[in-house]
C-alpha cells in the first residue's frame, strides 16, 4: 500500500506516512470497520450468553463454547481479508474505468488545474492502480500545491478571519509542503514514466502557481519567492512567519477599523491592492 498523498510505501498498521506525515485514511477506515465488528461480536457473544444462561444444561454450555470457537475463527478471517477485499474491489473498479480517468487528469493538466486533480485522484480511489501510476509524482505535487492553497487561505485578508497569532504550527507545515515542491523527484523512489520531460513540465507548472500563491496570500515579493529553491526550511519558516505576521496585523487593523465604524472609505479592489500588493501608508 501507498501514501495516498507522496506515494511513499505504508504498512496497514501506520496511522500517519512515515515519509510525509499525512494521515493513513484507509488504515483510519480498517479501524472503523474492526471497531464495528468488534460491537457485533459482543452483541452476539452476550445474546449467546444469556440465552445460554436460561437453559442452564450441559448443552447450553457446549453451544457457547462451538459458537465462541466460531465466533473467533470469523475475526480472525474478516480481520485479515476484511480490509484487503474492499481496498482490492475499489482498485479493481477504477481499474475498469481507467481510460476514462486518464481523459479527465489530461484535461486538467491541460487546464492547469491541479487543486482539482488531487481531489479527484484520491476521490475516484486511483492510488496503486497501475495504469495510473505515471501520474504518481504529479499527483505528489498537487497535493503540495492544495495544502499550502489551504492553509494561506485561512489569511485571506477579505474574509475577516483574524485568529490572535500566527501558529507556530502552521508555518511549519506549510514550510514542509514548500520545501517538498523544489525537490527534485528525479532523484526520489518514481518510475521513470511518473519524472518523463512532459511530467517535469508539469511539476515546474505546480510550482509556479505555488509561487503565485505565496505572493497573493503571503505577500512574497516575487523577488523572494524566486529564492525559495535555495532556501534552507527554517530560513523559509521565518519568512513565512515575518509575513503572514504583516497580513495578520493588517487585518486586525482593517477588521478595528470596520468596527469602530470608521469613515475612511475603502473599496474591494484599493483593500486588496494594499494588503495583497504591497502598498502601505
Amino acid at each position: 500500500m501507498k501514501c495516498p498523498k507522496c506515494g511513499a510505501p505504508l504498512q496497514m498498521e501506520d496511522k500517519f506516512c512515515t515519509y510525509c506525515g499525512a494521515p493513513n485514511m484507509l488504515a483510519l477506515k480498517h479501524q472503523a470497520d474492526m471497531e464495528h465488528y468488534e460491537y457485533e461480536f459482543s452483541k452476539t457473544q452476550e445474546e449467546v450468553l444469556t440465552k445460554s444462561r436460561k437453559a442452564g444444561a450441559l448443552a447450553g454450555y457446549l453451544v457457547i463454547i462451538v459458537v465462541m470457537i466460531i465466533l473467533n475463527i470469523a475475526a480472525g478471517i474478516v480481520s485479515a481479508n476484511a480490509w484487503d477485499i474492499k481496498y482490492e474491489r475499489r482498485k479493481q473498479q477504477a481499474a475498469r474505468h481507467a481510460e476514462e480517468h486518464i481523459a479527465a487528469i489530461e484535461n486538467m493538466i491541460a487546464e492547469q488545474d491541479y487543486l482539482t486533480l488531487r481531489e479527484y485522484y484520491f476521490r475516484n480511489n486511483l492510488t496503486d492502480v497501475d495504469e495510473l501510476e505515471q501520474y504518481g509524482a504529479v499527483v505528489r505535487y498537487a497535493g503540495c500545491l492544495g495544502e499550502l492553497y489551504n492553509k494561506l487561505c485561512d489569511f485571506d485578508s477579505l474574509k475577516y478571519r483574524v485568529a490572535d497569532s500566527v501558529r507556530d504550527y502552521d508555518v511549519t507545515y506549510m514550510a514542509s509542503n514548500i520545501i517538498s515542491l523544489y525537490e527534485d523527484p528525479r532523484t526520489s523512489y518514481y518510475r521513470d514514466e511518473e519524472v518523463t520531460d512532459e511530467k517535469m513540465a508539469v511539476i515546474e507548472d505546480i510550482r509556479s502557481q505555488a509561487r503565485a500563491i505565496l505572493v497573493t496570500y503571503a505577500r512574497f515579493t516575487p523577488e523572494e519567492a524566486d529564492q525559495l529553491p535555495n532556501m534552507s526550511k527554517s530560513r523559509v519558516e521565518e519568512m513565512l512567519k515575518e509575513h503572514l505576521e504583516q497580513v495578520l496585523a493588517m487585518q486586525k487593523a482593517a477588521k478595528a477599523a470596520a468596527e469602530t465604524g470608521s469613515t475612511e472609505s475603502i473599496s474591494a479592489e484599493d483593500f486588496l491592492r494594499r494588503v495583497v500588493g504591497g502598498e502601505s501608508e
